[in-house]
């Protein structure tokens, strides 16, 4: 079964949002049981993004008048990160996201 290989997908999340050009980004997070990748198309082609330690990942986001900021929640173990993306900020960094 696809579920019983590390290298395949066991689960995915995805964003998306259209740019003040009006042009479309798509983020895509797939597991393999331990490492979340992104995939990114931002109109023209897909292309490898980040990769993040964890084995589930959840996602949001939303624009303000600085731009386009993303959330990504990646939970491993009995932990959960907050990664963020931001305008004016090169990369993901972590966030201030603390489990109760």
């Amino acid at each position: 079964m696809p579920g019983d290989n590390p290298n395949f997908p066991i689960a995915t999340c995805a964003t998306s949002w259209f740019d003040s050009s009006h042009a479309l980004h798509i983020r895509v997070y797939s597991s393999d049981g331990y490492t979340i990748s992104e995939r990114c198309n931002d109109g023209n082609g897909w292309v490898a993004g980040a990769s993040f330690p964890g084995s589930q990942a959840s996602v949001t986001t939303w624009a303000d008048s600085a731009g386009q900021h993303l959330r990504l929640y990646v939970t491993g173990g009995d932990t959960t990160v907050e990664y963020c993306a931001d305008p004016g900020t090169s990369g993901w960094t972590k966030g201030s996201y603390t489990q109760p």
